[in-house]
């Protein structure tokens, strides 16, 4: 697995995703739409079930009426008794109340007055002296006498609980079906989408990996084909900006190589006593001019090898860091500094050693370069790999800070020694190079730089 993939890996689960949204949002909407469609169902359901009962007791407030018209009040009192010993077999039991109208009641049911009004002949839901939930409706039958029906709709609650269970194990399914297809139609869309993002992961200056044909015709066929144009675009500018790099360095480091050679050799022919000050400080000031020419071509080297694996090989980093340290000693203690050491045995990397040389004689020199006379430095280096460099000097002004590691930026002076601010800015390229980054960490006094693994980095 390349570095680039590793990395999309890595970051799949902590980035917020669209897809997961899309996922989230047609779950989501599959729901509220179920939901209302339930409650019409629902409303409807029970409405139309609550209109055949007043159909019913209409039917049969109607038929008793008729009844006591033609056959009387015995008639009535006797037709009723036979239905209240019926059991309707839809389950809605019905109750008669007969009472008259100084409250003496001549059929009851066993039961009180549901609480209806029979002058309007109210109707409505109401709830019997045992409990029983009915639906009821009251008459007057004549001056003297009043009729109340009601019929229990307890099995009818009992289908509208059946309907909502049937419906919810519906929607249920229906829920899961969305899901997986939300699901495979996402993760088709996530494949062609990653497969763009991992070839930018894994673009490194010329070498850009080709992308796969998307012939489908929708948006994101065409981000794809922009996607592979712009790579390429791309990976031509790297080859420019490579070729011209190797130019440059023939064509202005060479003349001012010869300029440094002929001012030597003028000097030599100058006659004794001749003021040379103005020589020696054309010569310096050429090879400032040179030194940072190499240092622009090292950091435009190591930013156009950001990825590749080529040239990396395993190194005793504990072993570069303690020669680095001696090379350092006799310096640090003629600029009158005490010079410390904290180095792990046997921490190796995967890295370039020239480089990861290159690396710590930056640090190194940034620290000499600014701490004062009786100041202190330390390098630690830990498995991880983990290199740091801490110094208790005046540190970097915090204007500085958010620039520090940008080329040209990062120029200043303290106690009257400048900088062009090369030397952190090729410590960056080196390090991300090796899928390292480089940090300046808070610190009461000087400058504490921490170099460690990059977050995804392998």
């Amino acid at each position: 697995m390349t570095a680039a993939s590793q990395h999309l890996t890595a970051t799949a689960g902590t980035r917020r995703s669209i897809f997961g949204r899309m996922l989230r949002g047609a779950v989501v909407t599959t729901l509220l739409a179920l939901a209302v469609l339930g409650a019409i169902v629902l409303a409807e359901s029970w409405r139309a079930r609550e209109a055949a009962l007043a159909v019913q007791l209409d039917t049969d407030v109607a038929a008793l009426a008729d009844i006591y018209v033609t056959g009387g009040e015995a008639e009535l009192l006797r037709r009723l008794e036979d239905r209240t010993a019926l059991i309707p077999s839809d389950g809605r039991r019905a109750h008669y109340w007969v009472v008259r109208a100084d409250g003496t009641s001549l059929l009851a049911d066993g039961r009180a007055w549901p609480g209806l009004d029979p002058a309007v002949s109210q109707d409505g839901f109401v709830t019997l002296t045992d409990g029983t939930k009915a639906y009821g409706r009251a008459t007057r039958l004549g001056p003297d006498l009043n009729l109340a029906v009601a019929r229990e709709y307890a099995q009818d609650r009992a289908a509208m609980w059946r309907l909502a269970l049937t419906f919810l194990a519906g929607a249920l399914v229906i829920v899961i079906i969305v899901t997986w297809l939300a699901r495979r139609a996402a993760a088709r869309l996530r494949r062609r989408v990653d497969a763009v993002n991992l070839a930018f992961r894994g673009a490194s200056g010329e070498d850009v990996p080709a992308l796969p044909e998307d012939d489908r015709g929708d948006e994101i066929s065409e981000l794809t084909g922009h996607s592979a144009r712009a790579l390429t675009r791309m990976a031509s500018l790297a080859r420019t900006h490579r070729h011209m790099s190797d130019q440059l360095a023939h064509e202005v480091r060479t003349p001012l190589t010869h300029l440094d050679n002929r001012l030597a050799a003028l000097r030599t022919q100058l006659p004794p006593g001749t003021e040379l000050d103005g020589v020696e400080q054309s010569r310096s000031d050429i090879r400032d001019l040179v030194a940072m020419l190499e240092s622009l071509l090292d950091i435009a080297s190591s930013e156009a090898r950001i990825g590749e694996a080529e040239g990396l090989e395993e190194f005793d980093l504990s072993k570069l860091a303690g020669d680095m340290a001696e090379l350092y000693e006799d310096s640090a203690e003629e600029a009158g500094l005490t010079f410390r050491t904290d180095i792990a045995p046997g921490t190796t990397m995967l890295g370039e050693r020239m480089q990861i040389g290159r690396l710590l004689s930056n640090l190194l020199d940034n620290a000499l370069k600014y701490v004062p006379s009786g100041g202190e430095l330390l390098l630690r280096v830990a498995p991880g790999p983990l290199i740091e460099v801490v110094d208790d000097g005046p540190g970097i002004p915090p204007a500085l800070r958010p620039v520090l590691f940008e080329r040209f930026r990062a120029s200043h002076a303290v106690d009257g020694r400048s900088s062009h601010g090369l030397g952190l800015a090729l410590v960056q390229a080196i390090a991300a190079r090796h899928g390292m980054e480089v940090v300046l960490l808070d610190s009461e006094t000087g400058a504490h730089f921490r170099v460690r693994s990059a977050k995804g980095a392998v």
